[in-house]
């Protein structure tokens, strides 16, 4: 006996495909096995329209059940009829067809955990002691009552904006959380914090993982572990040889300048850069940058004039 597909759908013989389509959503929700569970009836009626719907969704099919009726199934390839091995095929070619729009699509997929980001910054002070930090920070934690989908089902069997997110599907949830930064970390790298991120429809929970961003010093350069610092050093010096003072990030000290020291000279302080992670210390490593006076005494103009002269005799 032939079935009416259109009767089944409630819909018109020349309905178009978005009619169609809109009906079997509206049935397919009502009498989803999901929202029934252990319902035959409505297990029943769900593959029957679903029957109905792989038929008329289909141009092709449609035409031949138009002419033939249900009973043209046999004479397509590949159609089987509607046992129960092929009800899982048609089940999920139907919703394929649909996409991630179709709820109950989104049901059997839930909003997964994810996680998330956040940047810190902290000083090459910090870096070098290591530090503790405390921030807090907010997240979109999908909603637990309506899976993430912003909608619950009603008695009368359509939809309603989920009351628990107001049809947003995510709740907007603040983490406060304290972080250790371990002394001598490297600009860029990233701290796991487990259980501090997205939480997912299922309530599962992403992580948190902080990134270390170091904030500019305007004394010193990180180059790894070591650090680098320009030092001024009057011409006299450079051209003499002197001991000069060099700032470091906890006190202070002192290199031997030889004579004839030339602009952009680099010299080493042993273990006066940053704290390493693995253990010890970095270097530091004083760029020499040699200053001329604006302004000269007359004695100090005197002197000059005759080691210039001296020089050119030299030459």
């Amino acid at each position: 006996m032939s079935k009416d597909y259109y009767k089944i759908l409630g819909v018109p013989k020349k309905a178009d495909q978005k009619e169609i389509k809109q009906a079997y959503r509206k049935l397919a929700r009502k009498h989803h096995p999901d929202v029934n569970p252990g319902n035959a009836e409505a297990e029943a009626k769900f593959k029957e329209i679903s029957e109905a719907y792989q038929v008329l969704s289909d141009p092709e099919n449609r035409k031949k059940y138009d002419r033939f009726g249900s009973g043209f199934e046999h004479g397509v390839p590949g159609s089987g009829g509607m046992d129960a091995g092929g009800f899982g095929d048609i089940f999920e070619q139907i919703f394929q067809n649909f996409g991630t729009d179709d709820p109950f699509q989104q049901v059997h997929q839930p909003a997964p955990a994810q996680d998330v980001e956040q940047e810190i910054e902290i000083t090459l002070e910090e870096i070098d002691k290591g530090v503790k930090r405390t921030f807090s920070y907010q997240v979109p934690d999908a909603c637990t009552k309506c899976h993430g989908l912003g909608q619950v089902q009603i008695m009368s069997g359509g939809f309603s904006p989920c009351p628990n997110c107001r049809g947003k599907g995510a709740i907007p949830s603040v983490r406060k959380v304290e972080v250790k930064i371990p002394a001598g970390i490297q600009d860029g790298k990233k701290l796991r914090v487990p259980g501090r991120g997205v939480q997912g429809s299922d309530g599962s929970l992403g992580d948190l993982y902080v990134v270390v961003k170091t904030v500019p010093n305007k004394d010193f350069k990180r180059i790894g572990d070591d650090l680098e610092t320009e030092v001024e050093i009057p011409y006299t010096t450079a051209a003499l040889g002197g001991k000069v003072r060099v700032p470091t990030l906890r006190t202070s000290g002192t290199i031997s300048i030889p004579e004839g020291t030339q602009p952009g000279q680099r010299f080493r302080l042993k273990g006066r850069g940053l704290t390493k992670m693995s253990s010890g210390r970095g270097d530091l490593y004083a760029k020499v940058k040699i200053t001329v006076p604006k302004k000269l005494s007359s004695m100090e103009r005197q002197l000059l004039k005759e080691i210039t002269q001296l020089t050119e005799v030299k030459l």
